[in-house]
């Protein structure tokens, strides 16, 4: 997209702004009974939406497409979608393609499996699923080197295989896996590995169109904005956070001190 037609001025002239996110990442990016998009990254991209209107002073719309991990990159490139926020990790790989923000959020890779599975070594020779085109193959593929690497669609397209037993375990980050666990009929039968912390920390940040740095410095503004007074658990982006992981919530998880510092020190030059 040529700098003098950037996002902001087509925002300006159309009054929509067209978002990608995940209809199947509960609670980031899901569909409800009602087929409506919804969820903790779509609150970000809601705020990022009435951001707009204030600046541009005219209504802005927030039209959100669903994308998967194998097309969230291209419709970002062909400018289907001006903006992408659902459990995207940021990777320099990833900026040959398309931009990225500062981190909304950030969490740690785990396995799924099943409780008489003790340990992550116990897992060399099993067949660990991932979701295709996603940084977690090549965390697994760290952590254990012997494992038989499956690519999945989706994580509901993995989860279903793994209660076939056509999976031995499955990847994503924790609070992914966390969603999948508490909803699952086998509750009782699966955990997550390793039992405390992570195989690896990831950053989740909002994709977005190369050579677009006007926008880019926007939708990191609303970011930063939302994180003020978050170190001690108040402002914007701690309501959007209890509201989708808050007690009451359908996936209760106390708020990480140390990941809202690093998030915050990631947004720290922003004025």
């Amino acid at each position: 997209m040529p700098a003098a037609a950037g996002v902001l001025d087509e925002v300006r002239a159309t009054g929509v702004l067209v978002a990608g996110t995940r209809a199947d990442s509960p609670p980031f990016g899901f569909a409800d009974r009602q087929g409506r998009l919804d969820g903790f990254s779509v609150d970000i991209l809601r705020d990022i939406a009435a951001a707009l209107s204030r600046s541009l002073e005219r209504p802005v719309r927030l039209e959100l497409k669903t994308v998967t991990p194998e097309t969230r990159t291209g419709m970002i490139r062909r400018g289907e979608i001006k903006i992408e926020c659902g459990i995207t990790t940021a990777t320099w790989a990833r900026r040959d393609k398309a931009d990225f923000s500062i981190p909304f959020f950030a969490n740690g890779t785990r396995i799924l499996t099943h409780r008489t599975i003790a340990s992550i070594d116990a897992l060399a020779g099993k067949r660990i699923g991932v979701v295709a085109d996603s940084t977690t193959r090549r965390e697994v593929e760290i952590a254990v080197p012997k494992a038989v690497i499956v690519e999945v669609p989706d994580m509901s397209q993995g989860m279903q295989m793994f209660r076939r037993g056509e999976l031995d375990a499955l990847s994503n980050i924790g609070v992914v896996l966390r969603g999948l666990l508490e909803s699952s009929e086998d509750k009782g039968k699966i955990t997550l590995l390793p039992r405390a912390g992570a195989i690896q920390y990831e950053p989740i940040a909002c994709l977005l169109p190369t050579n677009d740095s006007a926008w880019r410095t926007f939708v990191d503004r609303v970011i930063a904005d939302d994180l003020v007074g978050a170190p001690a658990y108040n402002g914007r982006y701690v309501d959007i956070y209890n509201t989708w992981f808050g007690p009451g919530s359908a996936l209760p998880m106390p708020l990480d001190h140390k990941v809202i510092e690093l998030l915050v020190q990631a947004a720290y030059w922003i004025d």
